[in-house]
Parts: C-alpha cells; structure tokens; sequence
C-alpha cells in the first residue's frame, strides 16, 4: 500500500507558523560574503549561513534531528526532517538560486540505505533524487560541487521541496546543510560541516556530534518527544 501524499503526511505533523518561523529560511540566508569563500572548502562554505540563520529552535544534537523525534510547543507538533539516509553524490548542475546573493548547485544523489524517515521512503533505496545546495555568492560552485562528489558515502538529514509527486524527487539539507555527515570506510561518521560551523565560532547554532558510527545512528532511532514551549 502506499503511503499518503506528502502534503497530507505533513499537515498532520506541522507545528503552528509561530513556532517554526525560521525554519523555512532560505537555504543560504543573507551569509557573510567575503571572508575568503571563494577559495574555501565545501565545509567552510556550507557554514557561512549558520551565523544568521534564524530558527524558532535547532536541535542540539544530531540524533534530536532524526525523523523520528517530534518537537512539541503545546499547540501542535514537528520535525526537524523528513528523511535520513546513506548515499553519495553522482553529479551536479547549476541551480536557479533564491536569493541575489546565493549560487545553488544541485546535486543528483544516488539513496542507498534509508535510516529514518516519516513515513515509509524505503522505495528510494537504489534511486536517485536531486539534492538542492544554496551557497555563498562570493564561493565557487564548482569547486564546493566536485567536493561534494569526492565525498564518496555520505549521510543525509533531508526535507522535501516543492509538490507531490510521491515519493518526493526534490530535497534539501536541513538547517542550512549543517547535517552532512560524512562516513568513512570502517563505518564511522564526522559532521564536517557541523565542525566547521563551531570552528568559526562556538556560540552559533550547530548540533554536536552525539554519534559517531553509522551504527550509533541506526540505534538511536526510537521515537521521542521534545518540547519547546519554553514552559
């Protein structure tokens, strides 16, 4: 049986406007501009937006992001992403980008495990969907792409854009692309861009690494609650 229309799966999970205000920015924000983008790696550039990105609250962590864990104020509920998923990167091309100062590259990622998801995704394990990647005006799409390629495994905390059809064939990294994580061949995992983000300054909203396997991640999918009312 299949599952329900996106748009119908998420109607029943959105928390009020209110509360999820900023999690609809645009995927580069207003970013910082100079400050050598133009000649820096993929992790450094996908971290420009993270000083003015504005949420209504960012999870804490990496597993607070997983699908399976819903975020609560009281009045309605959330989740900070739609899927969680292994693959890599096959190609790209460029994007129209949403804003003036943005580039977007988009990126053709090839599923291949799905670890979490709303709803059942498993039917894109073995295909393909395009992954869309805002970045900084001043970086060098080519260059943060064929970084990206390079990265053979990756795993991916994921939303979907634009309408139906099902299963979505569009998606975006959540939070201005901080859940990237890149897995290495003994299975273990590092959030480059996560790091990047806490190297350029602590206090700026990132999620620490509470995992560092694969394995670890898989596990710490049971679902839980979070509340952000603030009461």
């Amino acid at each position: 049986m299949l599952v329900p229309p996106v748009a119908a799966l998420l109607s029943a999970v959105l928390l009020p406007a209110a509360l999820l205000a900023g999690c609809a920015a645009d995927a580069g924000g207003t970013g910082t501009g100079g400050t050598g983008a133009s000649d820096a790696g993929f992790a450094e550039v996908l971290a420009i937006p993270a000083p003015t990105a504005d949420y209504a609250w960012y999870p804490e962590t990496v597993t607070d992001a997983l699908p399976s864990v819903r975020y609560v104020d009281g009045a309605g509920e959330a989740h900070a992403s739609e899927l969680t998923t292994t693959g890599r990167f096959m190609s790209w091309e460029p994007g129209e980008p949403d804003h003036p100062s943005l580039e977007m590259i988009d990126l053709t990622f090839e599923v291949d495990v799905v670890i979490d998801s709303l709803g059942d995704l498993t039917m894109l394990e073995g295909s393909t969907v395009t992954v869309h990647i805002g970045i900084d005006g001043s970086a060098d799409p080519d260059r943060v792409a064929e970084e990206l390629l390079a990265l053979d495994d990756v795993v991916l905390f994921l939303n979907h854009v634009g309408p139906e059809p099902w299963p979505p064939p569009e998606w975006e990294i959540v939070f201005d692309n901080a859940f990237l994580g890149d897995v290495h061949d003994d299975g273990t995992v590092t959030w480059p861009v996560a790091d990047a983000i806490a190297a350029n300054n602590p206090a700026d909203a990132h999620p620490e690494a509470d995992v560092t396997t694969l394995d670890d991640l898989r596990a710490a999918t049971e679902e839980r609650t979070i509340d952000v009312s603030g009461g």
